[in-house]
């Protein structure tokens, strides 16, 4: 077997290869041999310890590289998920930024987000092949993570694209939901309903009354319009809207306008936008009720509505 030292040299330290079986040493050079002289000849490549083909050091690098391209796509999910919260749950923030920011973020978290979760899984089923320690936590953790931030607001995607055109309003949120009108989670059930609507069309009064708040709530709702409707002691309250066309103590009939749809407050994505509609009873705010069990279609002129008892119509035209 060849053996490998280093000795000085007139250039300095050089390799001196000490072989068994080289002529005049009593035997005959073999092919081993052979390689071993070819290699030194190249300039010592193979015997340095550098990265050769079949060499495991070469074969180790590509392999780490996605790894750590998922382990990227992990660290950069979370801060951008919690940036796109953040802007959701801020209106301030999300007034601020250019109206497509956030949507073209999140979509840039999904992408991350499914690639560290497909990852994971192919480690998780390489490593079971194997035999080898599996780690079912990081698996855990991105499903989850996948289920709330990809699978659930692309259900909202496909919702608002394959609507139906006509008919009675879209509900992009209903009450009580622990989603937001985007599909992300929310920290508290939703006090009413989201009713979709083009930026700029009528926002109409739900019910006959008498118009209590007619201005800027500095929150997520943003230009509110709040109507009593005696006697019934209940009030219907209307967020996002963009103008208000009604003032405080003005009497109202149901169908009439009380502004136009738009995004303050908590502002909506694109292809989202809605009116929020929310049923307060008596004097406590935080006594609400599903308005959708008093709505009893859209507004129609022609039609008698009960004056025993509150029913509401949609505060958009259908």
């Amino acid at each position: 077997m060849p053996a490998l030292r280093r000795g000085p040299g007139p250039g300095g330290p050089e390799p001196l290869l000490l072989l068994r079986g080289l002529p005049g040493r009593g035997g005959a050079r073999g092919a081993p041999e052979d390689a071993a002289l070819s290699a030194l000849a190249a300039g010592g490549r193979g015997l340095s310890g550098g990265a050769e083909p079949g060499d495991p050091l070469r074969e180790r690098l590509p392999a780490r590289l996605p790894i750590a391209a998922s382990r990227v796509a992990s660290w950069l999910a979370a801060p951008i998920a919690a940036l796109v919260w953040v802007g959701a749950s801020s209106a301030t923030i999300g007034q601020w930024a250019p109206r497509f920011f956030f949507p073209t973020l999140a979509v840039v978290g999904a992408g991350l987000l499914s690639v560290a979760f497909v990852r994971s899984l192919a480690r998780f089923a390489r490593r079971s092949r194997s035999g080898g320690r599996v780690r079912v936590i990081g698996v855990l953790v991105n499903a989850v993570a996948t289920l709330f931030l990809v699978v659930l607001p692309l259900t909202r995607v496909l919702g608002v694209v394959t609507a139906p055109g006509g008919g009675a309003p879209r509900i992009i949120a209903g009450f009580g939901d622990w989603l937001g009108g985007e599909g992300y989670p929310r920290l508290s059930p939703h006090r009413g309903i989201d009713i979709a609507g083009r930026i700029g069309a009528d926002v109409l009064a739900a019910a006959d009354g008498r118009v209590s708040v007619a201005r800027d709530s500095r929150d997520l709702c943003g230009l509110i319009v709040v109507i009593v409707h005696d006697p019934h002691d209940y009030r219907t309250v209307y967020c996002h809207v963009s103008a208000i066309s009604v003032t405080p103590g003005e009497a109202v009939r149901r169908g009439q306008r009380i502004g136009a749809v738009g995004t303050t407050g908590q502002r909506a994505w694109p292809g989202y936008e809605h009116v929020h509609l929310e049923l307060q009873r008596g004097r406590d705010s935080r006594d609400v009720e599903d308005p959708v069990q008093r709505i009893v279609g859209c507004f129609d002129g022609t039609t008698r509505y009960p004056a025993d008892r509150l029913v509401l119509t949609y505060p958009v035209r259908c």
